[in-house]
């Protein structure tokens, strides 16, 4: 007879969160910030792109919010210039960072899209 392992709901999220892909994450933010109200970009091919560049730029005019992401995953590498980017926008007061699965997981994503719910 299988054992049955017993997790906890802050383990299964883990799991949860090092299993998903770049790009499954991508899909679920954008149909996210879409229903929050959101213009979303994201460059389709980067190969010709400036290196670095956040794979995100997020917009609501309603709410004035103006956020730029790179996505990640659980294990996933900040490459230099990508670090040079967030930081750069971060220096000219504006709203960069990086998400990864766990911050879409545990709500985070959803209260930067909403802060005042």
């Amino acid at each position: 007879m299988p054992t049955i392992r017993t997790i906890s709901t802050g383990q299964y999220q883990q799991e949860q969160a090092r299993a998903m892909t770049e790009a499954n994450l991508q899909t679920r933010i954008l149909r996210l910030a879409k229903t929050c109200g959101y213009l979303t970009y994201h460059t389709h091919d980067s190969r010709r792109s400036q290196p670095g560049w956040p794979d995100l730029v997020l917009a609501n005019k309603k709410t004035g919010i103006l956020l730029f992401r790179e996505l990640k995953t659980e294990r996933g590498r900040v490459r230099p210039e990508q670090k040079e980017w967030i930081e750069t926008l971060t220096a000219l007061g504006q709203d960069a960072a990086i998400w990864r699965p766990s911050d879409l997981l545990s709500g985070a994503v959803f209260k930067q899209l909403q802060p005042d719910t």
